[in-house]
């Protein structure tokens, strides 16, 4: 009991620390994006709601266009704060809706779904406990599991964390005319 108090003194000593971004350029469009509203930026033909959500940049790009807009993830990137290049996924954005990029993109996670039925012989686990020299019987399916998907050489999905600067390129193609927009963003701990 003395330890949760102590640990919630702390938090409340310390609050909790997350990050958001400063849109620096295109210079025109300038200013802080936060978790609580959006920040939009209109580059015809399309428009940008941008927000932070755990750290994370999450990008809306609008097309109020009355025609499809391709991201051409081939020629889209982002360069992470220690300066190493990234893919995006292409994406088809329909006319007079939006598409979402999140950046970077979370690493997709299996987990089991829930309680399962059976018959058989009960089976147990042991484990190693905190870490801690004794070992202890453990039930296999008493809670859940989680299992990170994470393959070194994929590019696509990466970690994020400190402060610093983020590029990004959205290179598109509508009909037969192919455009870009260029992004810089700092990232800071608030």
């Amino acid at each position: 009991m003395k330890s949760l108090c102590v640990s919630l003194v702390f938090l409340l000593l310390t609050g909790c620390a997350h990050y958001e971004y400063q849109l620096t350029d295109p210079a025109q469009s300038a200013g802080h994006i936060g978790s609580k509203a959006d920040y939009v930026v209109k580059l015809e033909p399309l428009e940008y709601r941008f927000r932070a959500v755990e750290g994370r940049l999450v990008v809306q790009i609008h097309n109020p266009t009355d025609q499809t807009v391709q991201l051409k993830g081939s020629e889209s990137y982002v360069v992470d704060l220690n300066g190493q290049s990234h893919p995006l996924r292409s994406l088809s954005i329909a006319a007079d809706s939006y598409g979402k990029v999140i950046i970077p993109p979370p690493r997709p996670e299996v987990y089991d779904s829930g309680p399962r039925i059976g018959f058989g012989v009960g089976v147990t686990h042991v484990g190693m406990v905190n870490d801690a020299r004794y070992l202890e019987p453990v039930p296999i399916m008493d809670r859940p599991r989680y299992l990170t998907v994470y393959d070194e050489e994929d590019s696509y999905y990466w970690d994020i964390s400190g402060e610093g600067e983020l590029r990004v390129r959205f290179t598109y193609q509508r009909a037969d005319k192919s455009f870009g927009d260029d992004f810089r963003f700092r990232r800071m701990k608030m």
